[in-house]
């Protein structure tokens, strides 16, 4: 019997615990230590559903208050008014790309591994100065970077779209940048790395994101904390090395910093042609309003869509939530079964991930609550994709011919019947609804009408049913299942 990995958030409970309700923090603060991010304990909620009696106006401002602000959105999204958006809805499934100076340390693959704090030191974290991070510009230059290859494996698994790492907060620019002396132009030769990935975006008919990362380490790194004690005794420098508590930056060096990030974000919208999405973390380097005036098609997903991040934030509950309120919402997740605080490339993940079933059992729950799924999967250093890689994505390449209808360009509008009607992860398209078995093999759906027809997607093959009140029961023969997510087809 194959094993449909619910405990990613089938009874998932509403994150509500003060380590992550950050319900007061400024909006525009997007950046989360992994290790940070995963101390936050779930409470449950008695089967608490708040968004059953609630207006969708009335649950904004429940979730606004209770929810932490990477599971609220900024605006409500007018899909007849936004129609050159109608791709990412109907897309569902995107590759984030964390590739940089972390991804060639030779000790991990944590680009917070440089930011002390006194849990992670308890906890026996893994620390260690800037400089180290830094020095690895020095000598990083991927031989065997390919993204081609990346995007064809991925557009042929389902994937619709890609979100690179164009500067993560290391403030290494991936391309040669004629602002700030700390991108490929400096210590590449001029290599532009994310000349490469666009062209093998729309070579492979996937569309272009660019992450950028407005906090840069690096920038006057030698006046800035990389961490301390909550009591101000003392904070640590680039060097790892304990100080007295630093001044803050002058207002001419934050100003600096500013300048050189919008202009490296110029760059990136003129540069490069149509670019579908951006993806801020840190902070917000411009409005969506100037970001518009050069790409006036782009979406902005972190900092105007919701973007739960990991297993907390993106319970079950949570997404439902989310989707009750008319949000559009995004998660993103790293593929990695046991926790690290690994973004980038680091050597556990080679073992530590998600195989095909628990990747397409996670898409399956994003889309049956109404969003998208953005799997993180880390390159290697030298540029290479981990080869577990391509055999997860031969595996959804087989399932999409068959069972693509299930996740592609579905009704994600609320109401949905995941949560309410249904414990089955659960896509609607008009009057077909999708049901994927749990792991005895049974879809079980109240409040439906008697179906026309119930069929194994797979195969087409007629499924027998019971029906009685209202409710609906069926259950796939042992003979019939598959390792991979079996979706029952329903006609109502």
């Amino acid at each position: 019997m194959k094993k449909r990995n619910f405990r990613i958030g089938m009874i998932g409970s509403l994150v509500l615990t003060s380590a992550v309700l950050s319900v007061s923090a400024k909006e525009d603060q997007l950046a989360e230590d992994p290790f940070e991010l995963n101390r936050a304990e779930n409470q449950a909620l008695n089967n608490e559903k708040p968004w059953v009696g609630r207006s969708p106006e009335a649950l904004r401002k429940w979730a606004k208050k209770n929810l932490h602000h990477k599971v609220t959105a900024r605006n409500v999204i007018i899909s007849e008014e936004h129609p050159e958006w109608a791709w990412f809805r109907k897309s569902g499934l995107g590759l984030f790309i964390h590739w940089g100076l972390p991804s060639a340390n030779p000790d991990t693959g944590d680009a917070w591994a440089i930011q002390w704090n006194e849990a992670k030191a308890k906890a026996g974290r893994y620390m260690e100065p800037a400089t180290k991070m830094f020095g690895v510009a020095d000598t990083w230059n991927p031989e065997h970077y390919d993204p081609d290859q990346w995007m064809a494996a991925i557009s042929k698994a389902g994937f619709g779209y890609a979100v690179l790492t164009t500067r993560h907060h290391d403030g290494y620019a991936l391309w040669p940048s004629e602002y700030g002396t700390w991108d490929t132009g400096d210590y590449m030769g001029g290599r532009d790395l994310v000349k490469d990935y666009v062209e093998a975006c729309r070579k492979n008919n996937i569309r272009v994101g660019f992450y950028y990362s407005g906090p840069n380490w690096h920038f006057a790194h030698e006046q800035k904390s990389f961490g301390g004690p909550k009591s101000g005794e003392y904070v640590y420098n680039y060097k790892m090395e304990k100080v007295d508590p630093l001044p803050d930056l002058p207002a001419e060096v934050v100003r600096a910093e500013k300048e050189e990030s919008q202009g490296q974000v110029r760059e990136l919208m003129n540069n490069y042609g149509p670019i579908d999405v951006m993806w801020w973390d840190g902070s917000v380097a411009m409005t969506g309003e100037e970001l518009a005036k050069m790409q006036p098609d782009i979406l902005v997903a972190r900092g105007n869509i919701a973007t739960p991040e990991g297993e907390h934030q993106a319970a079950s509950e949570n997404l439902k939530v989310a989707n009750e309120c008319g949000w559009w919402w995004e998660q993103c997740r790293k593929s990695e079964n046991r926790f690290t605080p690994n973004w980038h490339y680091g050597v556990e993940c080679e073992n530590n991930h998600w195989d095909t079933n628990t990747l397409l059992t996670e898409l399956i729950r994003s889309r049956s609550l109404g969003g998208n799924l953005l799997v993180n999967i880390p390159p290697r250093g030298n540029g290479e994709m981990m080869e577990w890689f391509y055999d997860v994505c031969d595996e959804m390449a087989g399932w999409m011919k068959h069972s693509r209808e299930a996740v592609y360009d579905v009704d994600l509008d609320a109401p949905l019947p995941t949560l309410d009607k249904t414990q089955n992860y659960t896509t609607k398209r008009g009057n077909i609804y999708y049901s994927l078995p749990d792991d005895e093999g049974v879809v079980f759906i109240t409040d439906v009408p008697k179906p026309k027809k119930v069929s194994l997607l797979r195969t087409g093959k007629t499924l027998k049913y019971e029906y009685q009140d209202g409710a609906l029961c069926v259950a796939v023969p042992t003979k019939d299942q598959t390792e991979l997510p079996d979706m029952v087809k329903i006609v109502l």
